[in-house]
């Protein structure tokens, strides 16, 4: 079956369309320009393979245990042009998502066409897409879903636990992988111990730091991307109120005021209630290959859109999945998301410090995300009809 699919006429035009989109993206392949957290990754990174120094004991890490492999790769093998590696490597991630993205279409026989934002993904998001390591994370999910709805449970419980510690965000859809297991226990277990092989080792050597970087993270201010964000820039941009930027921990941008941090908090409430909707919408409902997608679908982008966090590289995990959702309802998600990516590289890369100074990319950033809550929508109606429909019968 895989040999099939790598000979399908569809696959390879997808794939040459992907890598010709990563050599003409502004910050991709063929380009030095924005390489913004590659910077970070190869500090991390270089520390470990060359001095010997252990993240989370010896230096902090902002980042996930599962991320420290992915750091430390490029500084193994071509420490020269960590960079450069890294890119190559980030891109053949996002050509397996297109591969596994293929896939999945396939089995819920859905119009190829509209898995064009994973395939132009490059070329929409730009830098922040091949200079960030979200195309790793991204795989992983894809895979574990392939693997869910081929009835692969074990192996989908291995990619989820692998994606978790790598990324948190994938950790939202093993809740619905768990549905459908024939053995939800040893679906649990085989989740956790993935997870745990990477986790372990640096929470054993580094308890203590490992939970300040967790902490570090989960007290974030609300990050100036954000739906909230947008919201009150508009707001200030108006003379309605005033909001400023501060410069945030672990090196972001936020929005500061006792405003914006009620609104950080109640962000994450919106998010991780939608998110626990969206598994009991789907619990409740009937179970199929396509209803789970969109389900998981609707819980990764409920968690990434409407959290204190939402930096543009997020969009990775929203835009493999969300095209994969059936009907017209999916079709509607899918374009409404397009709109969204188109509109990202305006709002943060034409004028890096726009948002800062409240300029003309205000209204970019409200516009992205209104359209990211429309596609929200839709999915939700997706997820939706189907429960109503069988009500109805």
């Amino acid at each position: 079956m895989i040999r099939r699919m790598r000979l399908a006429p569809s696959t390879v035009l997808a794939l040459l369309v992907f890598v010709v989109a990563a050599l003409a993206a502004y910050g991709g392949l063929l380009s030095h320009a924005y390489p913004g957290d590659t910077s970070a990754y190869s500090l991390y990174g270089r520390e470990l393979v060359l001095d010997g120094r252990i993240p989370y004991r010896d230096f902090y890490d902002e980042y996930p245990p599962g991320a420290v492999p992915v750091f430390a790769l490029p500084a193994i093998i071509w420490n020269a042009h960590y960079v450069l590696f890294f890119k190559l490597w980030m891109a053949l991630c996002g050509a397996g998502c297109v591969v596994a993205a293929l896939a999945i279409a396939r089995r819920l026989t859905l119009p190829l066409w509209q898995l064009a934002p994973v395939v132009l993904l490059p070329l929409l998001l730009g830098p922040v897409y091949l200079n960030r390591y979200d195309p790793l994370p991204a795989l992983l999910l894809l895979l574990a879903v392939f693997a869910v709805i081929t009835g692969r449970e074990r192996t989908g419980a291995i990619w989820l636990g692998l994606g978790t510690v790598v990324k948190l965000f994938p950790a939202v859809v093993a809740p619905l992988a768990l549905r459908r297991a024939k053995n939800r226990r040893a679906f649990t277990a085989w989740w956790a111990a993935s997870g745990l092989v990477l986790f372990a080792p640096f929470f054993l050597l580094a308890p203590g730091g490992v939970g300040f970087s967790l902490w570090s993270q989960a007290k974030r201010h609300l990050q100036i991307e954000t739906l909230a964000s947008s919201i009150l820039l508009v707001g200030s941009k108006l003379g309605i109120h005033h909001v400023d930027w501060i410069a945030g921990k672990p090196g972001s941008i936020d929005i500061g005021g006792s405003l914006a941090d009620a609104l950080a908090s109640l962000s994450s409430l919106i998010s991780v209630a939608l998110v626990l909707w969206a598994i009991r919408e789907y619990w409740c409902g009937p179970d199929s290959d396509a209803r789970f997608v969109t389900a998981a679908a609707t819980a990764v982008t409920a968690f990434a859109v409407f959290g204190k966090v939402l930096s543009p590289q997020y969009l990775t995990w929203v835009a493999v999945i969300v095209p994969l959702t059936a009907g017209r309802n999916g079709l509607r998600a899918t374009a409404a998301l397009l709109g969204a990516l188109i509109l990202t590289q305006p709002a943060y890369i034409v004028d890096k410090y726009g948002l800062r100074e409240q300029n003309w990319t205000v209204w970019a950033l409200l516009a992205r995300n209104a359209l990211l809550v429309v596609a929200f929508v839709y999915l939700v109606r997706a997820l939706r009809e189907w429960r109503v429909s069988a009500e109805r019968r």
